[in-house]
């Protein structure tokens, strides 16, 4: 294992990697330029889910985003044959993940992000240490990402239904009028 990064140097490198400004890369995650760069020179310390974002933007896991290990990776499931629960839950998540492709929105596919990974590092915690005291913070950060997904899903399902009625209020006025013109002729008015 080399030399251990720090938070402020990997995301400082990533962005550069990527050829992206900080004013660029702040208005994605949704943060201030001058926050993005009290994080990347390490005045602040960001919030767990400006990392989760991060790491979301950037495709890499939080450990290489905290500097815990060197090597970027991606969350690794478990091998189909390793568990008889593995191959659905390979297939679930890769069905929920083409869903997010075919709509193309980062907000909605940095939530389900969120949400989806606070149930699995939860159980990764777990299984390191089984004696650890219950936290309820856990459960709190699972209802939060669950409502934020529940919201952005919903916003997303009404702009979708308005963008799929074939009428609007204007078109709808238009055809009641038209409904009148055609009354009106019939009746030989």
């Amino acid at each position: 294992m080399g030399t251990m990064k720090s938070f402020n140097f990997v995301l400082s490198s990533l962005r550069k990697e990527t050829g992206r400004s900080q004013r660029q890369v702040a208005a994605d995650l949704g943060v201030s330029q001058a926050l993005l760069s009290h994080y990347e020179n390490g005045a602040r310390e960001p919030k767990f889910e400006f990392v989760l974002k991060a790491c979301t933007y950037y495709g890499v896991t939080a450990d290489y985003m905290l500097g815990r290990v060197d090597e970027r990776a991606t969350l690794r499931l478990p091998k189909p044959q390793s568990c008889e629960g593995a191959p659905r839950l390979i297939s679930a998540t890769c069905a929920v993940f083409d869903t997010l492709d075919e709509r193309s929105d980062t907000d909605l596919y940095s939530a389900t992000v969120n949400y989806l990974l606070i149930p699995i590092e939860n159980a990764d915690s777990l299984l390191r240490d089984p004696e650890a005291p219950y936290e309820p913070a856990r459960d709190a950060k699972l209802k939060l990402a669950e409502s934020e997904l529940v919201k952005l899903a919903r916003d997303r399902k009404l702009a979708d239904v308005r963008e799929q009625r074939p009428w609007d209020r204007r078109q709808g006025a238009v055809d009641r009028r038209q409904g009148t013109v055609d009354r009106r002729q019939r009746l030989g008015a």
